[in-house]
Order: C-alpha cells, then sequence, then structure tokens
C-alpha cells in the first residue's frame, strides 16, 4: 500500500479490501493517462491506493499515471516474498524429513524381513517340513492338544540325522492310541518326548535361529533373534517342568502321578471359573474327559453344585 493512498473524498467507494480499480476509478485512470495527469484533489481513492497514480516529484498539485505492469509488479512483490518464505520453508521440512523417511522404509524392509504369515491348509505343512529338513543342529516342537497338527511330523526320520529331537506334548496324548504311537516313532527315531498338563501355542524351533507360530490353517515364521530366543527359554522352561514319557515297550498307561496332575490342573481351573469346554481345550482332551475328572472331584469333594464345587476346591486347597 502506497503513502499516498488516504486521498481526499471522491466518487471512489472502494474499500481497503480491493484488489482492482471501481469503475470511476478506470475512468479516471483512462483520463489521467490521456491527459498525462490528475488534480491530486481529485484522484479515486483506489486509483492511488493500487499505485496506478503517484505524485511527481516536481508537482505535489498532481498524480500521474503509472504503467500498470509497474503497479501490478509492486503489489505483487510482498506476496511473492511471502510465497518464497514458504516454499523454502516447505523444502526445508521435506528435506529434514528425508533421514526419517528412510529410516522408516529400512525399518519396514528390516520388519517385514523377520516376520512372514503363511496362510492354506497345504502351504503351512510345505513351510514347516521344509524348515523341519533344513534344521541342522536342534529341532523344538509343542503340540499343545490332543488332536495332531499341522506341524507334528508324520515321519520323524524327516529330522536330519544329528539333529536333537525335543517335543512337548500334553498329558493327554498318553492316552490317545494315534497320539501315543507317533510319540513312540518320535522316540524310536532318536528323539524325546516330554508331556506337560496344559500347553499353549503350537510352535517349532530350528537351531534357535527361526520359528514358527501355527495357529489354525496359518503360520507366522520369525526371524528375529530376540523373539526367537525368547520362544526358545520359554521351551525350555516347558520341558524342565515336563514329565518324560514311557519306554517305548511300556504299556499306554494313565501313571498316578500324571492323573493327579491333570486333575489338580482341573481343580485349578474349575476355581478360575472356566467351563468344561474351555478346560479341555486347555488341556487337549475331550470335553466328556473333563467331565469325568469333575464328577469325580465332586463326589471326593461332596459337591451339590459346580458354585459349591468351586468353593470347595479352593478352601480345600488354598494354593490352587
Amino acid at each position: 500500500m502506497h503513502d499516498d493512498a488516504q486521498g481526499p473524498a471522491t466518487g471512489c467507494r472502494c474499500t481497503d479490501a480491493a484488489q482492482a480499480p471501481c469503475a470511476d476509478g478506470l475512468s479516471r485512470y483512462r483520463a489521467a493517462v490521456v491527459k498525462g495527469c490528475l488534480p491530486r484533489a481529485t484522484a479515486p481513492h483506489c486509483l492511488v491506493r493500487l499505485g496506478l497514480l503517484t505524485p511527481p516529484p516536481d508537482d505535489p498539485e498532481v498524480l500521474v499515471p503509472v504503467s500498470p505492469n509497474v503497479a501490478e509488479s509492486e503489489l505483487l512483490q510482498p506476496v511473492r516474498e511471502l510465497l518464497d518464505a514458504q516454499q523454502d520453508r516447505l523444502r526445508s521440512i521435506s528435506s529434514g524429513f528425508s533421514p526419517v523417511h528412510a529410516i522408516y522404509r529400512a525399518a519396514r524392509r528390516d520388519s517385514q524381513d523377520w516376520l512372514t504369515a503363511v496362510d492354506g491348509a497345504d502351504a503351512v505343512p510345505a513351510l514347516l517340513e521344509q524348515a523341519v529338513r533344513d534344521c541342522r543342529t536342534e529341532l523344538l516342537t509343542v503340540q499343545p492338544t490332543g488332536e495332531r497338527g499341522p506341524y507334528d511330523l508324520t515321519d520323524p526320520a524327516l529330522v536330519p540325522p544329528g539333529v536333537t529331537h525335543r517335543a512337548l506334548y500334553p498329558h493327554a496324548a498318553r492316552t490317545h492310541a494315534a497320539q501315543w504311537r507317533h510319540i513312540q516313532d518320535i522316540e524310536r527315531a532318536g528323539g524325546h518326548v516330554r508331556t506337560l498338563h496344559q500347553l499353549t501355542g503350537r510352535l517349532v524351533v530350528c537351531d534357535r535361529t527361526v520359528a514358527h507360530v501355527v495357529e489354525g490353517r496359518g503360520a507366522v515364521e520369525i526371524r528375529h533373534p530376540a523373539v526367537v530366543a525368547h520362544l526358545a527359554a520359554v521351551f525350555d522352561d516347558a520341558w524342565e517342568r515336563a514329565r518324560p514319557v514311557a519306554e517305548p515297550t511300556a504299556a499306554r498307561t494313565r501313571e498316578p502321578l500324571i492323573v493327579d496332575e491333570v486333575r489338580r490342573t482341573v481343580m485349578k481351573l474349575l476355581v478360575s471359573g472356566l467351563t468344561d469346554d474351555a478346560i479341555a481345550r486347555r488341556l487337549g482332551v475331550s470335553r466328556r474327559t473333563v467331565a469325568g475328572h469333575v464328577a469325580t472331584i465332586s463326589r471326593e469333594l461332596g459337591s451339590q453344585s459346580r458354585a459349591q464345587l468351586g468353593y470347595l476346591i479352593a478352601r480345600a486347597d488354598p494354593d490352587l
């Protein structure tokens, strides 16, 4: 805005926010161009404010016209400077975020490298079979339910020679004919099997460098060293608490100690409020088996209802 913008009153009624001269201003500007000047006292305010009229150095009583290009350029200059400053800020922000983008892309790439999801009834067994064949020193496997899972080796001979194979099963596998035969096959092939009252999560760990977590029809292959080490440590802890299976030639029986352990687990889960179905899933047994344990426990404690049974169990064994 020019210093002479505050001129005398004229027919111009433009506001200071107007970006173009009004009709009267255009008419008077044409006259100024034709005559070479206008009396200062009658010059429209918009022409002065927009820089289209300016006082000459030798006559303060008149205003002379200014080329539209010059006036426009003078008005646009601060806008251009503001835009240039904003462009500089845009470039600065973009440049500052360049290393952030690089780190993000690298982290995403690394995370995708150490975690791969596989889905499908055919793809998962093929993936796990190849993982077992690639083992060189140690194979750890967990089958948490009484049913055969997709990573449960149908042929223990798939384990390469010299590889130590340790397998964990629930106690229920001792009373399941097909599982028991499979356990015998594993031990005959040089593997070692133990059982625990309950296990969580299907798992295959090869050489403590790659792990496969299996859920339903899908599996996740994990190669992150810290995550694999954690899963292997979880396996080792469960292995120490588990019980070795009977010799392959021994009869498939329910050892009293294991029966007591299973029953104690059932009692603990009853106190926690789990249903028979939920307990069966935890232990890898049928609902009928759980119902049998519950009936036996109820008779022993003299319980008349499910709610009373939980109370009686908690009173009989506060450690549960």
